[in-house]
């Protein structure tokens, strides 16, 4: 069982992971393209909308992380029948979401003019924000099964398939608006794929569990409802939370500053995003395994577990978040051009709340795995309202570094530290030893900004003029933060514990090979 979870973990992250890269350069090459055949006003549009619609995801009331939780236990325990009654409940809800997410989105054309400041100039809005709705709405549709793939450690199909659709989806995008410039088209292409993709994973879904197309008039037992709509309840604050403090930077911006910052800002989101969707892979995809974990085997080795894995997502996001902060400038000057470049300040603050965000995917992981819905239910809650308040008030004197300094202090104040205390306190039940994480967090953070701080100070000040010169520092960069790494951790406990793994991992694969 060890072995099979380690190497389904590592399976799905290195399949995750590449395939991820691989979708962020295509989306790079079609934010390209976009800046350069559509205006600006569109940008931030596209940015604006793009927000509006993370607030209608609210619809599915956080049932998406709920799946795969109530799944991870019939599937290690092979009952089918279990897996099969769940399928055909998830299936009705999520129609009904679907339903919900279109007729929720549209009522809100009306509203539009009050969250955008200088969008006059923008034709036929009302029918972009349609379409956005359309395609969220749609994505609702026949997605339930995908959960069923991704829980049984085999995230990898899904990895595949989506990178696939989304590939021959940028070729198109990128055609489109070369030959006609048109943004409408471009927004029905994506509508066409999402439906296409959901609908060739729910196909693959029933050949890998053909058990699941059985009929069956039977309902779920009133326990397993109850325990359902008890996690729903609680995950559908945790969803506001998210949502609030993630999709509120732009409508925030647009209706103080403009549609254009939002354009600006929005290429620093691509990119921060992009690269927290390459390195989040590396977690998500270990989540099954997470979740298998912690039904089959003790706290203790959960605990050690979680404490492992702290260590590495530190070492992944320190590492991305200050070659972040050296070459994300010299990037979009490059390939967007001098307009959208953002303040040194603005950059350092944006770099720190992707480190922050990051580091709490192991915490989330594990609390997702654990089922610890209903236990934080009230930290969304103060986080938002720390959120809103504090963006409100620094959005006029500071802009855009004032709206995301409001969604640093509300993780600092809140999901930082309540998160891995829940973890500690009702999954490992150790909630004393949460003070070992605490410090250990802190230590990170603080070698994270000085390290940041000090090599911005230092390579930030060499100009980048040219594409080589960029690839050059980059690996410069990459190569410089690691050994530092290396050289501050190798003899570590942690650091020889995946040393060993890796290690075990390629030397069994290079065995397969010579045996083959």
């Amino acid at each position: 069982m060890q072995q099979s979870r380690t190497r389904n973990s590592v399976i799905n992250s290195l399949t995750s992971v590449t395939t991820q890269i691989l979708t962020v350069v295509m989306n790079f090459v079609v934010k390209i393209v976009f800046t350069r055949t559509i205006s600006m006003e569109y940008l931030g549009v596209n940015g604006l909308f793009a927000n509006i619609i993370t607030m209608l995801s609210l619809a599915d009331l956080g049932i998406g992380t709920a799946i795969p939780y109530s799944l991870y236990k019939p599937l290690a325990e092979g009952d089918h029948h279990k897996v099969k009654v769940l399928m055909k409940f998830y299936s009705k809800v999520y129609n009904v979401i679907g339903v919900v997410v279109l007729l929720i989105g549209l009522g809100l054309i009306p509203f539009l003019p009050y969250l955008i400041k200088g969008g006059e100039g923008v034709p036929d809005l009302n029918l972009i924000y349609a379409l956005f709705v359309i395609h969220s709405a749609s994505s609702y549709f026949f997605v339930y099964k995908r959960f069923l793939i991704d829980s049984d450690q085999k995230g990898y199909i899904t990895a595949r398939i989506t990178f696939i659709f989304s590939f021959v989806l940028s070729l198109v995008q990128i055609g489109i608006l070369y030959l006609w410039h048109n943004f409408i088209l471009y927004l029905v292409s994506s509508i066409v794929f999402v439906i296409l993709q959901n609908i060739y994973i729910s196909h693959k879904a029933t050949k890998l569990y053909p058990y699941i197309k059985e009929k069956t008039d039977e309902k779920l037992e009133k326990e397993d409802v109850k325990e359902i709509t008890k996690n729903v309840g609680s995950l559908f604050i945790y969803k506001v939370g998210s949502v609030v403090t993630n999709g509120t930077d732009n409508m925030i911006i647009s209706k103080f500053l403009g549609l254009i910052p939002v354009g600006i800002y929005s290429n620093y989101v691509l990119v921060t995003k992009s690269l927290n969707n390459v390195v989040s892979q590396l977690f998500t995809a270990i989540t099954s395994s997470i979740g298998n974990l912690v039904v089959t085997t003790n706290k203790k080795h959960s605990q050690n577990v979680f404490e492992r894995l702290l260590f590495l997502n530190f070492w992944f996001y320190a590492f991305f978040s200050i070659a972040l902060m050296i070459l994300i400038n010299p990037f979009i000057d490059l390939f967007f051009g001098s307009k959208f470049v953002l303040s040194e300040t603005i950059v350092i603050v944006l770099v720190v709340d992707f480190y922050l965000n990051g580091m709490q995917s192991v915490s989330t992981s594990f609390l997702n795995a654990y089922g610890l819905f209903y236990e934080g239910r009230f930290r969304p809650i103060f986080m938002i309202i720390v959120n809103i308040i504090v963006s409100l008030l620094l959005v006029h004197p500071f802009g855009i570094a004032g709206v995301l300094l409001g969604t640093i202090i509300s993780r600092i104040t809140t999901i930082c530290w309540m998160d891995p205390r829940i973890v500690y306190k009702y999954g490992f039940k150790d909630e004393k030893a949460v003070w070992k994480y605490y410090l250990q967090y802190i230590g990170y953070f603080c070698l994270f900004l000085f390290l940041g701080l000090f090599l911005y100070w230092i390579l930030g000040r060499i100009v980048i003029d040219n594409i080589l010169m960029w690839i050059i520092m980059g690996i410069f960069v990459s190569i410089l933060i690691n050994v530092i790494f290396f050289v501050l951790f190798f003899r570590t406990d942690n650091f020889c514990y995946f040393y060993q793994k890796i290690k075990t991992v390629l030397l069994s694969k290079f065995r397969q090979k010579k045996q083959a």
